[in-house]
């Protein structure tokens, strides 16, 4: 009987210990994406800046940037970080971000294909 009672106990402490590691192993954080407009991005090394730029933002998810339309869809945990903390990075690497201006030092830091009317 008493074998019994300290299987029985045995069990539930290895059924309470898991449940509380998957309730602490899951990923409650939604995630959320938004557009951002790249209307200054002109080639190939500009989409390889703005995507590691927004790659290096703390709590952003999955970047895609499409060169063709101008754009980037940005996924992102929404209590880590904002959409203007977003697009300032993307200001800050030199490149305009919706309707916010690129940073005027990082722009004349970019290479000259990457920048606006010159090729």
């Amino acid at each position: 009987m008493k074998s019994r009672i300290l299987m029985l106990a045995c069990a539930v402490v290895v059924v309470v210990g898991m449940v509380g590691l998957v309730a602490c192993s899951s990923n409650t954080e939604a995630t959320t994406t938004t557009e951002i407009k790249l209307s200054t991005m002109q080639c190939g090394a500009c989409e390889n800046t703005i995507s590691t730029a927004l790659k290096g933002v703390e709590g952003v998810k999955e970047v895609k940037v499409d060169l063709k339309n101008k754009k980037a869809e940005v996924a992102f945990v929404a209590n880590q970080v904002t959409v203007a903390k977003i697009e300032d990075a993307v200001v800050k690497s030199g490149y305009a971000a919706n309707d916010k201006k690129a940073d005027a030092q990082a722009y004349e830091k970019l290479p000259e294909c990457c920048k606006v009317g010159k090729h």
